[in-house]
């Protein structure tokens, strides 16, 4: 390969005890729970033979501990480092943050309402809009991608990140959002090379569940 051509392994970290009570995460900083740990490191498992030459992660802790375990897995290769990036870390949710999806629909009907059905066209009181954590992070991957001498490049970040970024790099609407499924630990795999991105694969999960289980499930 030549040093212009990388491979991206896009990856959302693991399994939290928010996401089990279907709580609004964000900035909030709550850790991986048991499950998230187990998924981080089949997650690292499945990796392990791919020289891999720098983690980027989101600060956040279930990010960064997702990352570790990544790592960890990377026997021999202790040049590896990871490297925390503001530009990834999770959407800020705001006066959302720590609250329930029925407690948040109940408090702020239109608003919650239009983030279900036009999310770009809102600001989450006291958070953020997709637009502005769309650009934070595109605008990091591209300077990534452009700078970085390595090939094999990982990033771990979050569910509405991985949905943003794979809207940028497959020039896919903003209606496109909510089809995108992003599991916990999911792997998406994109190259690229002329300046271009191009998908291997999305969401790929099955490394952590069977793949008859992981149909039909909210992500």
């Amino acid at each position: 390969m030549k040093n212009n051509q990388k491979i991206i392994f896009l990856i959302r970290h693991g399994n939290t005890e928010f996401n089990e009570k279907k709580l609004f995460r964000g900035h909030f900083d709550v850790p991986l729970d048991r499950t998230g740990i187990e998924q981080a490191e089949k997650t690292g498992k499945f990796l392990k033979e791919i020289n891999l030459d720098v983690i980027y992660s989101s600060p956040l802790n279930r990010a960064y501990k997702t990352a570790e375990i990544i790592k960890e897995y990377q026997s021999g290769n202790n040049k590896i480092e990871i490297l925390k990036e503001d530009g990834f870390i999770d959407l800020n949710f705001g006066e959302w943050e720590g609250k329930g999806y029925d407690e948040v629909k109940s408090l702020y009907p239109e608003i919650y309402n239009q983030w279900i059905r036009e999310p770009f066209k809102i600001t989450i009181p006291g958070g953020e809009s997709l637009y502005s954590a769309q650009n934070r992070a595109w605008e990091r991957l591209k300077k990534i991608v452009t700078e970085n001498t390595g090939t094999y490049l990982v990033i771990v970040t979050h569910r509405i990140i991985t949905k943003l970024l794979i809207l940028k790099m497959l020039d896919i609407s903003e209606a496109g959002i909510w089809k995108i499924n992003q599991a916990p630990c999911c792997i998406n795999i994109f190259e690229y090379n002329y300046g271009t991105f191009f998908v291997s694969l999305l969401n790929y999960n099955f490394h952590i569940t069977d793949m008859k289980d992981s149909f039909f499930k909210i992500d």
